[in-house]
């Protein structure tokens, strides 16, 4: 059986996985997760934001007629093979799991691999080129000038890069 090709489309974030800021969204690091260990694994989902890939939505018919009519407000938007599998919240583990046809089980191992691995708080750095978990946002370490333009800075409108 071919696996279905999925698309998630969400709201507009500062940055394209949401996870940066002082305040993380537990969903959305559950989320990050799972993907990041879907394409470990051999299994793309593919994530798309309206800030950062606004393109992508007109460019997807069900995507783009699904903003028309309902608006950013009830995104996410899950799409499977391009036709609307679910909306206004993100699946489970165990609704990928059946969507994607695989084992659960990977997921809740590797999260429990991950959880072994962390050596300090899991928050997101938005200072460095790529996020760093274990430490803490505004990476104090740093001096302004060192971190204009990153949500390490108090003058920055958005926080990542």
């Amino acid at each position: 059986m071919e696996r279905k090709q999925v698309q998630i489309f969400e709201q507009a974030m500062c940055c394209p996985t949401g996870l940066c800021g002082p305040s993380i969204d537990p969903e959305l690091l559950r989320i990050s997760a799972v993907l990041d260990t879907l394409e470990k694994h051999g299994i793309p989902v593919e994530r798309y934001n309206l800030s950062n890939a606004p393109l992508k939505f007109i460019q997807t018919p069900a995507a783009a007629e699904f903003l028309q009519h309902h608006g950013p407000e009830e995104l996410p938007l899950i799409l499977a093979d391009g036709k609307i599998w679910m909306t206004g919240r993100y699946p489970t583990n165990e609704e990928f799991a059946r969507m994607l046809d695989f084992n659960p089980a990977l997921l809740v191992e590797d999260s429990a691999r991950q959880d072994s691995e962390k050596q300090g708080p899991g928050s997101c750095c938005c200072c460095e080129e790529e996020p760093v978990t274990g430490s803490s946002c505004c990476c104090e370490e740093k001096k302004d000038s060192e971190t204009s333009g990153s949500c390490c800075s108090s003058s920055s409108s958005s926080c990542c890069h």
